[in-house]
């Protein structure tokens, strides 16, 4: 896993801009919406791109193959895709 830094500096109004470096990297585009979180055990605030319906729609239909039942429970998910990587 690879970490990427960027420095940017908090404007008057309270705003950042996020580096274009890092928006391509975490594949962030006009219109996506995230979340920040803030960890008051360490201070940090984090953030994650809220994936809409779609994107987790197509990442768990890729598990659904023609011809193949439909996954039964969170178990057998899970051991399907930790047999895929």
């Amino acid at each position: 896993m690879s970490k990427t830094y960027e420095i940017v500096t908090i404007s008057s109004k309270g705003q950042v801009v996020i580096p274009a470096k890092l928006r391509k990297r975490a594949r962030l585009e006009k219109g996506d919406r995230i979340v920040f979180e803030y960890r008051d055990t360490d201070d940090r605030i984090e953030m994650y791109k809220l994936e809409s319906i779609d994107e987790i729609a197509d990442r768990l239909t890729s598990f659904i193959k023609p011809g193949k039942l439909p996954l039964e429970n969170t178990s057998e998910f899970y051991a399907t895709r930790d047999a895929r990587a």
